[in-house]
This record gives structure tokens, sequence and C-alpha cells, in this order.
């Protein structure tokens, strides 16, 4: 019985180790297959980020500009599987550049969300701005390279469910188009993306007003060059802007530069605004005191105060001695003094009130000259009287001298 009771726990201890030996095995296999997991994980974003860093073209966009981007799955291509890579090796840059024939070359400077047209100048190199375009990029806009034209759409799909207008692609899923539309139908914009126009929006694409779009659509034939780049200047022909919409609930679900002839931009006329009448009727009047105020405080001040005291002193003293000796003494003392205090803003007025001085002081001079001509021409009477009173005084004397003899 004993060694029956030792073979049972000798069985009984291997067991034991076997499981212990099993559940370690198993679980250093789970280990593993974790690690394995995550540095395929790891390896596969190094790799993402290595290629991101050769090409900087993400191209999956998604263009509702309502819709939450994260909430989308970025590996749905299914809204556009015409798709193709048209980037030009950059050692062939130049070279496409001089050799194509086409009418335009495309700038796109993410940066300042322009886009430029240029057209070839006499050598034949793309150095004529023609036509500048507001637009909106976005995360996924190629930050660099040239790259060709394709398909053109009247109407397509785009990522997110909404449709775009005039649309040419550019490479991948990176396309020219317009402000995307809830259904394929013009009076369905999205009119909170068009007021963004000019600023980062887009998932990626390239938005434009339907005319922008449509003048590339209908001019830039497919194979045209399109260069993007990036600087706070906005290019030869500055950046354009496009219209607010938002606050009008009547037309707002149009692009105002549709040429559709049901678009109700056309003939728009923006309604007065009667409300603040009142308001502006008083602003108006209240200026008008101002004015008023302002031009009453300049004629107080152009009033000019002039103070002129003249004196005319003309003491004529004239002595007679009927005596044979006679003396005549003329003093003429004329003293004039002016003072003027003028405070004005008005030059002429100055000069005429001035003018009128001196006029008047010239006539009151005038005037104590003649009458010291006076004086004097009536001392010269006297004298001459005194001298036939002296000459008839001395005959007088004479004849009763000569009666006395």
């Amino acid at each position: 019985m004993k060694h029956i009771k030792e073979h049972r726990k000798i069985i009984l201890l291997v067991v034991i180790i076997i499981m212990v030996l099993l559940i370690v095995a198993t679980t250093k296999k789970v280990v593993n297959n974790k690690k394995t997991k995550e540095s395929q994980s790891i390896l596969t974003n190094a790799e993402v980020v290595e290629n991101n860093q050769k090409d900087d073209n993400i191209i999956v966009p998604i263009e509702d500009a309502d819709v939450n981007i994260e909430n989308i799955n970025p590996e749905d291509t299914s809204w556009d599987e015409d798709a193709e890579e048209t980037k030009v090796e950059r050692e062939e840059e130049e070279k496409v550049k001089k050799e194509s024939k086409n009418p335009y070359y495309i700038k796109i400077n993410y940066t300042a969300n322009v886009v430029t047209i240029y057209t070839k100048d006499s050598n034949g190199d793309y150095t004529v701005p023609v036509k500048a375009l507001v637009c909106s990029t976005g995360s996924a806009t190629p930050k660099s390279g040239v790259y060709k034209t394709s398909n053109k759409y009247r109407w397509h799909l785009l990522n997110g469910g909404v449709y775009g207008q005039y649309c040419t692609r550019i490479t991948g899923h990176i396309l020219f188009h317009s402000v995307p539309y809830a259904t394929n139908s013009p009076d369905s914009l999205k009119y909170g993306a068009y007021d963004k126009l000019g600023t980062k929006a887009s998932a990626g694409c390239i938005r434009l007003t339907v005319e922008d779009a449509m003048w590339v659509h209908n001019n830039c034939p497919s194979g045209t060059y399109v260069e993007f780049y990036g600087s706070s200047d906005p290019g030869p022909l500055g950046k354009p802007s496009a219209k607010k919409i938002s606050s009008n609930e009547e037309c707002r679900n149009w692009d105002p530069t549709d040429p559709d002839s049901r678009n109700p931009w056309h003939g728009y006329v923006e309604p007065k605004n009667t409300e603040n009448a009142p308001e502006v009727q008083q602003s108006v009047e209240e200026n008008k005191n101002v004015e008023n105020t302002q031009n009453t405080s300049t004629s107080i001040e152009t009033n000019t105060n002039t103070t002129t005291n003249i004196s005319i002193e003309a003491n004529t003293n004239s002595t007679t001695n009927t005596n044979n000796n006679t003396s005549t003494t003329t003093n003429t003392n004329t003293t004039t003094n002016t003072t003027t205090n003028t405070n004005t803003s008005t030059e002429k007025v100055i000069d005429k009130e001035v003018n009128k001085e001196k006029k008047e002081d010239k006539e009151k001079e005038s005037n104590t000259d003649s009458n010291t001509n006076k004086n004097t021409n009536t001392s010269q009477n006297v004298n001459n009287n005194q001298s036939d009173n002296n000459e008839k005084q001395n005959k007088t004397e004479e004849n009763i001298t000569k009666e006395h003899d």
C-alpha cells in the first residue's frame, strides 16, 4: 500500500509540473505574438512617415466641410475610382515646362490660398500672369512638385457624400472644383464652406468659386501643368476676395458667381436698412449741429478787436509884435499812436481792417496838414498886415517930421 501511495504522489507531481510548463509556454507565446504585432505596427508607421517625407502628397482628401474628418474612413476611395498619379519627376520639371504647348501654366500657393495662371512670354517661358483665383487648400494639399491635369467632370461625387461642379483632376484624389454641394444641384451649396474661401478649409482639393472652377475646366486642357509651392506673398496679381454669403438666407444656397439663369444672386439688390433710419437721421442732425457749432466758434474767433488811439496835437503859437521887429513862431506837433490787436483765424479780415485803418490815418494826417497850412497862411497874412502897418506908421512919422521942419 505504501508503494502505491508514493507512486500516485510521483504521478501527481509530474502532472503538475507538465501543466506549469504548458502554462508558461502558452504565456510566452502570447507575449511574443503581441510584441511582433507592435513591431510590425511601428515599422508600418515608420514606412508611412518615410514615404510622406519623400512625397508630401496625401491623396485621400475629404471634401465635406460640415463633417468631422476623423469620423470618415480615409481609406475609402470608392467615390473616386479614376484617380491616377501624375507627378512629374523633379529632373523633368524644367524640361516639360519648356516643351509644353499648353496655353497656361498654373501655380498654387497653398500658404496664401491663391491660384495664379501664367502664359508664355516671348522667350517661351511661363512668366506672364493672366489671372489670380482665391481658393481653399487643405492638410492633404501637396506642398511642392509639378503635376499634370487629367480627367474633367461637370459634376463629381466627393468623399463625404457631397458634390463639386466643374472638376479638374490634378493628381490622385486632388482636384480643382467648386465649393461642395449637398447634392448635384446648384441650389444646395455648402454656404459655410463658401465663406471660408481664401483660408485653409478643404481636406486637400483646391476649392474655387464656380466662375473660377469653370474657367479652369474650360480653358486649361488636360495635360496642363500645375505647380505647388508655399509663400506669404500671394503672387504678382495679389489675392482676390470672395463674397460672404451666410447671412443672406434668400440667396446663400447658390454660388454668387454661378452663371446659371436661375441664380437668385443675378440682379439681387441689397434691401435698405429701415430699422436704423431714425438713428441715422438723428446722427445726421447731430453732425449738422456740430458743424454749426464749429462755424459759430470760427465766426467768433474771426471777430477783430481793433483799438486805435490817434492823438493829434497841433499847437500853433503865433506871436505878433507891432514893432519894427516882428517874430512869428509856429510849432506843430503831431503824435499818432495806433494800437491794433487782432485775434482772427482769417487773414483776409485782418488785411481789410488794417487797410481801412491806414486809409483813415492818411485822411486824418491830410486834414492835419491842411489845418497846419491854413494856420501858417494866417500867420503869414498877419505878418504882411503888420508890415503894411509899420510902413504906414513910418510914413506918418516922416510926414510929421516934415511938418515940424
